[in-house]
This record gives C-alpha cells, structure tokens and sequence, in this order.
C-alpha cells in the first residue's frame, strides 16, 4: 500500500512537471494571440561598432547600435517585417542589448499614404515571470504538499483583492483614501489565516494579536509624525505620486508592516498552540515565557530580512544618485529615508507583536482549560 502511494505521488509530480514545461513552451513561442500591443520575433540582429562615451560626471561607457529586423506575431500587421534601431550600452543601466529569437513589444505607426514605421517599446518578459511561478509551486507542493496549496491559494487571493483595492481607489480618486488600504489589510489578515489555519481557536487569536501590533506600531508611528511635525520626512521623493502623498506613505508602511508582523504572530501561536497540545499541564507564565522566547528568537532574523529588502530596494537608485555626483545627505533623503521609516515601523510592529501574542495566546489557553474544567 505504500508503494503503491509513493508511486502516485511521483506520476503526480510527473504530471505538475510536463504541464508546466508545456505551460512554458506555450508562453514562449505561441501566446503572442493574447496580447493587444504588436510583438515581433527578432529573426537577424546586426551590431554596429562600439563608441567610448563619457557623461559630465566622468562616469566611462560604450554605447553600440543596434538594427533588429523581424516579423509581427499578432494583430492586424501579422506577418509583416519590420527594422526598427536599438541603443544598448555596456553597463545596460537603463537599455538592452537584444539577440535573435527574441521576442518585444512594438509600437507601430502609420499614417496615410506612408509606410507604418515601428518602434521598440519593451522587452517581452512574460516567459521568465511563468518559469519563477512554476518552480515556486513546484517547491510549495514538494516541500508542503497540502499547506504548500493553501499558501499558493492564500497569495493569489489577497494579491487579486490588492489589485481591487487599487481599482477602487482609482475609481474613485477620493481624498482620504488610506482607510481603503485599512480595510483591505483586516481582509489580507482574515483571509490568510482563514484559508491557512482554518476557522478555529489559534486563528482567531492569531488575528487578534495581528490587529493589535498593527495597529500598535502604525499608531505610534503617526504619532511620533505627528508630534515632530512630518520634520525630515520628504513625501514629495514617491515618484509619480498623483494622491496625497502621505497617505500614501502610511498605506504602503501598513502594507508592509501587516506581512512581518503576521509572520511573527504566526510563528509565536502556533508554538504556544503547540506546546500546550503536547503538555496540558503548562500554565499561563509558562506558556507567556515560551512565546516571548519564540519571538526573541525570531525577531532578528526577521529584522535583518527587513534592512536586507530595503537595500535591495534602494540600492540602484542610491548608486546612481552617488554616480551622478550627489552627496550622500542628498541621497539618503531622497532615495533611502522613506523606506528605512517604514523598515523602522515594521521592527516596531515586531517588538509589540510579540507579548502581545504571547500573552493573547497563553491567555485564551488558560481561560478555554478553566472553562472546560468548570
């Protein structure tokens, strides 16, 4: 009988692996019919000779043209060829340098009585996006099996339900719009936990513990805005920024702070959970101290994942402010102070989860034992 299950969860697996190879394959050569925007198949690519260029900064680099010439995979100019110029350099700071049996997309023009002339507009990205999301469910499935479908589950939920949200505060384009994002991280909580955990007694706990270092950690941190008066804080360097930026600021430090500080009020109940399922006998202190030792244990590593995301998402941008002669003062302000803010308030929100879900979850431990025994 165990074979005989060890054998139908490798077919399985067999299974999960050529349909996500056709998958690929599909997204590779034959999925251009899903897109409105022209995309053409690069069929010959002729390099032209490389010039030495040098900025007003002293920054070196070479810059080479490119001509491209293919055919149009989809719409009304399907199979038409078309040679359109590209500009690549060798750092590729902010182009590509592109090879045959490549796929981008185009932006063609017409206009009567001429030629429709085309232009590169992007590079088709697609295929790598399916290949990530293919080897992430592969490891969910192989490494969690069951709970590897819930979490798969549970991420593309809330990320549909984030981009309603979006719609909505686009839609209607209000001026005080963080409380869309409130709401929608109450949803991202419930759902997660509902879908993950289940309807039971440590998702229940574990939501109100989340709530509550949430909003700890976001109230505090508009307090302290509010009683230094926004000082240091430049709202004005989110780029594009078309709402109030502010709140806009809070409701991506919400955000933000919802995802670790959920991770942290996770790990800490079901430990405690835990615990008290394998020994009935520990009391409220015991199981208080066991989740505050779970959460110290967790807190660092969970801090530096903090600092680590936020280098990565300033680090481009600080290196060319730095390379275009900017100080550092300037550069920290403008490409480094809003996300440390909100790296901040999350490690806040991590401090106070953790005796706030150690003691919600050894105190309903303890009040469910006394009213059981009643």
């Amino acid at each position: 009988m165990e074979i005989l299950w060890h054998k139908k969860r490798w077919i399985n697996y067999l299974i999960l692996v050529l349909l996500g190879s056709g998958l690929i394959v599909f997204a590779a050569k034959n999925d251009a019919f899903l897109y409105r925007q022209p995309i053409m198949r690069i069929s010959q690519v002729k390099n032209g000779h490389p010039e030495k260029t040098t900025d007003e900064y002293g920054n070196h680099d070479q810059q080479t043209q490119q001509v491209l010439t293919g055919k149009v995979l989809n719409g009304k100019h399907r199979g038409e060829t078309f040679t359109l110029k590209n500009t690549f350099t060798r750092s590729h700071a902010e182009d590509q340098e592109f090879k045959s049996g490549q796929d981008i997309f185009l932006n063609l023009y017409s206009s009567k009585g001429k030629k429709t002339t085309a232009a590169f507009a992007n590079y088709k990205r697609d295929v790598y996006l399916f290949l990530l999301v293919w080897l992430m469910l592969c490891l969910l499935l192989l490494v969690m099996r069951i709970r590897g479908l819930k979490a798969i589950s549970s991420v593309l939920i809330n990320f549909i339900l984030f981009l309603l949200l979006v719609k909505l505060d686009i839609s209607w384009n209000i001026t005080n719009f963080f409380w869309i994002y409130a709401v929608g991280a109450l949803l991202f909580t419930a759902l997660s936990l509902l879908i993950v955990i289940g309807w039971n007694e440590q998702s229940r706990v574990t939501f109100a513990a989340v709530t509550s270092g949430t909003t700890a950690a976001l109230g505090l941190a508009v307090l302290v805005m509010w009683l230094t008066h926004d000082n240091g804080m430049h709202y004005e360097a989110l780029d594009f920024a078309t709402q109030q930026p502010k709140q806009l600021f809070l409701a991506s430090a919400l955000i933000g702070l919802l995802g670790t500080v959920m991770d942290a009020a996770t790990d800490i109940v079901s430990t405690v959970f835990e615990l008290k399922r394998s020994q009935p006998e520990l009391e409220f202190k015991q199981l208080f101290a066991s989740g505050r030792q779970v959460g110290r244990s967790i807190m660092g590593p969970l801090i530096n994942v903090l600092l680590l995301i936020f280098f990565t998402e300033t680090f481009a941008l600080a290196i060319l402010y730095f390379r275009t002669g900017n100080t550092i003062s300037y550069t920290f302000q403008w490409t480094m102070s809003l996300g440390l803010v909100q790296a901040i308030i999350s490690g806040i929100g991590i401090t106070l989860v953790i005796p706030a879900a150690s003691f919600l979850a050894a105190w309903r431990l303890e009040w469910k034992q006394h009213h059981d025994n009643a």
